[in-house]
């Protein structure tokens, strides 16, 4: 049975495996047995999963470089400067986040920030049916989010690099097809599974994220430091997934 098809509480249990492990005294990094037991992202991830491990220069780890960061050597200081410059905001909460000082850093709850407070030039269009060219490019090739939260994601990737952290996203922007396929492979989260109801989810308006937090040292750094640049851990049982909400850190 492929990860895509399991029984929710088969996922459920392998959930709780990776948050045991977040929560571990010892701060294991996790190997690509643990990384083949964690799947909340679907086909996205295991192509980034599989192209992380393939040799160099094979088809796989060139087919989907999409799916992972800026390639190494790449002065990511650099990309973020050149994509955020064009996305500058005139709201000073969210030129804030795009500048790192949103908030002091630090740690912030997980959950309980309500409804996400979607602009209104967004919400024209619908959750899940934002076209493209509305959307923002950003570092990391093949990923797509509203402009001010793909500005602040660029920076917050360029702060990591900085701390030798290699932040990798597995998803962004996400259709309203694609939720729907989402939700019928994982289940709804009010029933235990791992999606939104189609059509609610926060990366259907282009501020979501989800993050590769394998290596525990990622997932503490971006806790640590996310909020400095808008980004909460928004959604309890998903320490991978990051919502843009720079007016509530």
């Amino acid at each position: 049975m492929s990860p895509g098809t399991l029984p929710l509480d088969g996922i459920r249990a392998r959930i709780s495996t990776i948050e045991t492990r977040f929560e571990s005294p010892r701060r294991e990094t996790m190997s690509v047995a643990d990384a083949e037991q964690f799947d909340p992202f679907g086909e996205a991830y295991l192509a980034a999963l599989g192209a992380r491990n393939a040799p160099p220069g094979s088809s796989a780890s060139i087919g989907a470089i999409a799916f992972g960061p800026t390639p190494r050597g790449t002065d990511n200081r650099l990309s973020s400067a050149s994509t955020s410059s064009g996305r500058a905001s005139s709201d000073p909460r969210v030129a804030a986040a795009i500048g790192g000082v949103a908030s002091t850093g630090g740690p912030r709850p997980v959950g309980g920030y309500g409804s996400m407070p979607v602009p209104s030039e967004l919400q024209v269009y619908g959750n899940g049916r934002i076209p493209a060219e509305r959307l923002s490019p950003i570092a990391q090739n093949g990923h797509r989010l509203y402009a001010p939260a793909a500005a602040a994601w660029d920076s917050v990737v360029s702060a990591a690099s900085a701390d030798g952290i290699d932040l990798r996203i597995t998803d962004s922007n996400r259709s309203y097809d694609q939720q729907v396929d989402l939700a019928a492979r994982k289940g709804l989260y009010r029933n235990g599974g791992l999606a939104a109801t189609p059509g609610t989810s926060n990366h259907g308006w282009g501020l979501a994220v989800d993050v590769d937090v394998l290596d525990p040292r990622t997932l503490e750094w971006m806790r640590a430091n996310g909020p400095r640049f808008g980004w909460v851990e928004s959604v309890p049982r998903e320490p991978w997934h990051w919502e843009f909400r720079p007016h509530q850190v």
